[in-house]
């Protein structure tokens, strides 16, 4: 008799088992199917995947974070904190990050960016050092004008994960607004080389052109992560290019050198009898600021600008590949770069291998 009941308790037990297995896999399919949905821009569609999950698996943490995105996606703040917070309460450990990430840009979207920093510093301390915490971070400090906090942590953020493009991009708007124009330079380009062809490339590579004095805006250029109204209300924060940009040694960096080079590359192309187009004179510039990067580095140096930046340039700009690499970097601008790519297939190929193996040697 003992037995028979032992046997049923198992038999039960194993019934739940399976039952369980068969739930939790259908949910999963179902967030599968949502997150293909969310990708493709469908974000409503998405939602009702994910409630269709919940509906099988009540207790799906997955599924309501993945809702927390899409209903981020929707600009439908409410609910974004709403299914965030239940993730964040829920203990996961996994997706822990990704909601206080999410539910940080719901508060900020909702007008409460000291609340959502607030509750990032919580993150931190929760789940310790991670790029999503700090680069949110850095995205309601500069959200709030604070530029000194919007680099400590999105530089942070890139130390942790160099494959963030978003991060890249952040930190060189942070960089030219506080005046380190240099920086700012292979810091665009380093967002530009790991995403060349979205519309905010090409804002990004246009700010780039003013900054290395090739173009003249007479308002500036539309940028990502921040309204344009409020870079109208503060046009201080956004050097100009027909202004003298600071040329003080800054971190060991003799800047009157970069710009006097800028100055007289421009100068010799433009008194030539050849006409020069904006491409040329991207390239040419271009390679002559990183001459100058080349000889200022020489010597004992400290400092991420020194030791990751200029090296990685340098290497590109004494390279058979550095025509390739403008062309690249200025696809989403220059028309005639993206018709390049389009007649030189091979070329293009030989250097995203090299550009992700390196040199044979």
């Amino acid at each position: 008799m003992k037995r028979t009941i032992l046997f049923i308790i198992l038999l039960i037990a194993s019934s739940s088992l399976f039952l369980s297995y068969g739930q939790n896999a259908k949910a999963e399919e179902l967030i599968q199917e949502g997150v293909e949905l969310h990708d493709e821009g469908e974000f409503k569609e998405a939602i009702e995947k994910y409630n269709e999950a919940l509906t099988v698996d009540p207790k799906s943490v997955h599924a309501t974070y993945e809702l927390s995105l899409s209903y981020l996606a929707l600009q439908d703040y409410l609910n974004a904190s709403k299914y965030s917070t239940q993730v964040i309460n829920s203990g996961n450990k996994q997706l822990s990050s990704g909601a206080y990430a999410v539910k940080s840009e719901a508060l900020a979207g909702l007008d409460k960016v000291d609340e959502a920093i607030a509750l990032l510093q919580e993150g931190l301390i929760k789940n310790g050092d991670e790029f999503l915490l700090h680069f949110n971070l850095a995205l309601n400090y500069y959200k709030r004008g604070d530029i000194d906090k919007t680099l400590e942590h999105v530089k942070k953020a890139i130390d942790l994960d160099k494959s963030h493009s978003g991060a890249f991009l952040l930190n060189a708007y942070a960089l030219n607004d506080s005046g380190l124009w240099v920086q700012s330079i292979l810091s665009f380009q380093m967002f530009l080389l790991l995403e060349p062809d979205s519309k905010r490339s090409k804002s990004a590579f246009e700010e780039m052109l003013n900054i290395m004095r090739i173009k003249t805006a007479e308002e500036p250029v539309q940028r990502s992560f921040i309204q344009q109204q409020m870079m109208r209300n503060n046009p201080d924060t956004i050097p100009q290019s027909d202004k003298i940009p600071p040329l003080s040694i800054e971190d060991g960096l003799n800047r009157n050198f970069v710009y006097h080079a800028i100055t007289t590359t421009l100068d010799s192309l433009k008194n030539s009898s050849e006409e020069k187009d904006d491409f040329i004179l991207f390239k040419t510039v271009n390679k002559e600021i990183m001459n100058v990067l080349t000889r200022e580095s020489k010597g004992a140096k400290e400092g991420v600008f020194w030791t990751f930046y200029i090296p990685f340039f340098s290497h590109i700009a004494e390279s058979d590949y550095y025509d390739t690499f403008c062309r690249y970097i200025s696809v989403s601008y220059f028309p005639e770069s993206m018709e390049w790519w389009q007649q030189n297939p091979g070329d293009a190929v030989d250097f995203v291998i090299w550009f992700e193996k390196g040199d044979e040697d």
